[in-house]
């Protein structure tokens, strides 16, 4: 059944983020995604992270928790053990929309030329209630590199060989 599906590696860099962690990790695993890695790195928390990553540990194909250089060098550590055709990574107080990742597995299959694919985002408070919706619109690389519109980090997801024909991300730059 997976072999219908490419492979999405998705990474989940936390650091003491507890009270959210259960939440997000749930929003991966119940996508039901028949071909997923999922990747926890935990930076070495000091609040109750590792005990709600080992009790999802069944459905995580990798975690660790030790200390890192920050957010990028996990997000980086993360996607240099996966091996799925696309990567992502999800922070540990985001969520992922129900089915993201089908639709993601779709998009690819109907545009294997493609490096990279990005939908809408959502802000939502800590009731889960929307505060704005950025909803995805056609853009182009001079639009990206000149900053006149900008696509959000937990609606992207990179084909595996374009993001390492690329160098993969910069782990110097902590926040782009």
């Amino acid at each position: 059944m997976t072999n219908n599906y490419p492979k999405i590696t998705v990474v989940t860099p936390s650091y003491n983020q507890g009270q959210y962690l259960e939440k997000t990790i749930r929003s991966v695993i119940n996508q039901n995604y028949p071909n997923l890695e999922y990747i926890v790195m935990d930076g070495d928390s000091t609040d109750q992270s590792v005990e709600i990553i080992k009790k999802y540990s069944k459905y995580i194909t990798y975690w660790e928790s030790q200390p890192d250089k920050g957010q990028a060098d996990a997000i980086k550590r993360g996607f240099d053990k996966g091996t799925g055709e696309i990567y992502s990574w999800i922070n540990s107080d985001d969520l992922l929309c129900k089915n993201s990742l089908f639709h993601v597995a779709k998009a690819y299959q109907e545009n294997k030329n493609a490096g990279l694919f990005y939908g809408d985002s959502f802000l939502i408070n800590q009731k889960d209630e929307l505060i704005r919706a950025f909803l995805c619109q056609q853009v182009n690389y001079e639009q990206l590199i000149h900053g006149s519109v900008s696509i959000f980090q937990g609606s992207t997801f990179y084909v595996s060989k374009a993001y390492y024909k690329v160098g993969g991300l910069n782990d110097i730059l902590t926040y782009s």
